[in-house]
């Protein structure tokens, strides 16, 4: 039986290397992988979300306080919330990406909130001792590429049981996705799509 994603995380000594590992393999599936750099960024943001404690009271929850707390900032202060905004919003679109449908929150908004903001800060950061603009230019011109890359990370991880087959069959359904289709084949289902879905 595999193990759910919180044993296997458990049971890993280091949490920034078990999401390295995996980051580094679901980017080498994609057409264009990451660069080394972008895998260092994902892994982190990964390890960083799993140590995470709640957000304190106040602090902005959406991406239009965020976007709002970066724009009216000093330096510093936009630099963090845009680079907070951007996590967010990739995060979402990659690991919570079925709690975002749940919520009917658009998945197109997230991840063109998440590019702007990754492509402000690639901006705003611009120089030229400093290999972060790269990554968070990437980041912004990649976004659906490290969405996909963090969605795969949590699909690897996590226990397939028959809920899990269902809702990855409703996602190839409607998106058509070919990674979806594959990880379908590998949990040996055939996606064939019947009249009338489409």
């Amino acid at each position: 039986m595999a193990l759910s994603i919180a044993a296997k995380i458990v049971a890993e000594d280091n949490l920034f290397d078990f999401f390295k590992d995996r980051v580094e393999s679901a980017s080498r599936a994609q057409r264009r992988p990451v660069t080394q750099d972008t895998v260092y960024y994902l892994s982190h943001l990964l390890a960083e979300a799993g140590h995470a404690e709640e957000a304190g009271a106040g602090a902005p929850s959406t991406l239009v306080e965020m976007r709002e707390r970066a724009a009216n900032g000093g330096f510093a202060e936009s630099v963090t919330w845009w680079k907070r905004m951007g996590d967010h919003a990739l995060l979402g679109v990659g690991f919570f990406r079925e709690n975002l449908r749940q919520r009917r929150l658009s998945i197109d908004y997230y991840a063109e909130m998440g590019a702007g903001a990754y492509g402000t800060l690639a901006r705003i950061l611009r120089e030229p001792s400093s290999n972060l603009p790269d990554v968070f230019g990437e980041l912004s011109t990649r976004f659906e590429t490290c969405a996909e890359v963090i969605n795969e990370v949590r699909e690897e991880s996590r226990e397939n049981n028959a809920t899990d087959i269902v809702r990855l069959y409703e996602e190839w359904l409607a998106s058509g996705s070919p990674r979806v289709a594959e990880r379908l084949r590998q949990l040996g289902m055939l996606p064939v799509r019947f009249a009338g879905n489409g």
